[in-house]
């Protein structure tokens, strides 16, 4: 495959896994009031996707069905969602779409200005060489579960076949995902990973700097919101520390705890703000993050709890200080139930670790 066979499949996948977003976000967006900015609606389908691809995948794999039974389904239930999303919201996706070209138009320097910052961070992290082996196994399970048509039976490592399913992999289902695009679209899984999901998660951690900037400098939008993106971009290629949201961002894009330092914890950080600025908590949006973010790595499952309570419980404190009992209670009971899919899973996998269970890859 030529270079420029590998971008125009990159640019034309990276193209159609935002246009599901978009149709996913609706179903989350609209009926929950959020933004008019499309931007929120990409993010709430981002984790609407994953989080039901997530039923299907576990299911299946537990069951100890083939990736093409999986690809199969998911690929139908993609498009019955979509073609529901439109058929709903028929109506509104025209006044979306112009609403979104009057803001291009609009904009058009500052996006034009992004997109340029885009291309340089893109060229930068898809020529960096990855050396961990965190990063070889994103590559080499989506490659191992193409070849073999399985579900997390084999060891990407060695091949060999593993007596029971790994419960650090079991749930987040990020993986398997990439394997199903790679199985429905016949693209390398290399492309998949280190191409298209790096360029995804590269655009909705930029997308992240945007609406934070927005929120945070409301008054003075045209000159503070640049700045943000660009100074956001500038740390992270020069704070790169080990361990880092930022070495993950520019040296390991794709691996799920990429996604969790500059899409996830950013994504709780932004409603947090929006709650400080409109004085309301949006629990629903805050869950769907939450219980996506478990799908997608499992450090999730340790992170996002103790970040909801780290933001959180001074935010109520506050309540309680001046006496807002109810609006306390209510928002604890919410918080509570954003940690729950978390905790969760953290006490599953402990009670794996000490052997309480196992699940076999294959009948016993």
């Amino acid at each position: 495959m030529t270079f420029l066979q590998g971008a125009l499949i990159t640019f034309a996948m990276v193209m159609m896994n935002f246009i599901i977003y978009y149709f996913f976000g609706l179903l989350v967006s609209v009926p929950a009031k959020l933004s008019k900015n499309p931007c929120y609606t990409l993010l709430a389908g981002f984790f609407l996707y994953y989080s039901l691809f997530s039923f299907f995948a576990v299911y299946l794999t537990y069951r100890w069905r083939p990736l093409s039974m999986l690809s199969a389904l998911w690929g139908s239930a993609v498009i019955v969602i979509m073609l529901l999303s439109l058929a709903i919201f028929f109506k509104r996706t025209p006044v979306r779409l112009f609403r979104g070209v009057m803001y291009i138009r609009k904009s058009y320097k500052l996006l034009l200005a992004c997109a340029v910052l885009l291309i340089i961070q893109l060229v930068i992290i898809l020529y960096s060489y990855q050396f961990t082996l965190d990063a070889a196994y994103y590559v080499a399970n989506v490659t191992t579960t193409v070849q073999t048509n399985s579900l997390n039976i084999y060891d990407p490592y060695t091949g060999d076949w593993q007596d029971h399913f790994e419960m650090r992999y079991f749930f987040a289902t990020y993986n398997l995902q990439d394997a199903v695009m790679c199985s429905l679209f016949k693209i390398p899984a290399l492309i998949q990973t280190k191409l298209i999901m790096a360029s995804i998660v590269l655009i909705l951690t930029n997308m992240l700097y945007y609406l934070i900037g927005k929120e945070l400098f409301d008054k003075d939008k045209r000159g503070a919101i640049p700045i943000m993106v660009f100074f956001a971009t500038l740390i992270n290629f020069f704070f790169t520390t080990i361990y880092t949201s930022s070495t993950f961002l520019t040296t390991r894009t794709y691996e799920g705890k990429s996604i969790l330092g500059n899409v996830i914890l950013p994504a709780i950080l932004l409603y947090y703000i929006k709650a400080i600025k409109e004085k309301k908590i949006r629990w629903g949006q805050l869950f769907l993050i939450s219980f996506g973010s478990c799908t997608i790595s499992n450090t999730s499952n340790m992170l996002i709890p103790a970040t909801l309570l780290i933001l959180f419980v001074p935010y109520i404190g506050a309540m309680i200080q001046k006496k807002q009992l109810k609006a306390a209670f209510k928002n604890t009971l919410g918080m509570l139930l954003c940690m729950l899919p978390g905790i969760t899973l953290s006490l599953v996998y402990v009670a794996y670790v000490k052997g309480m269970f196992v699940f076999y890859t294959y009948p016993r």
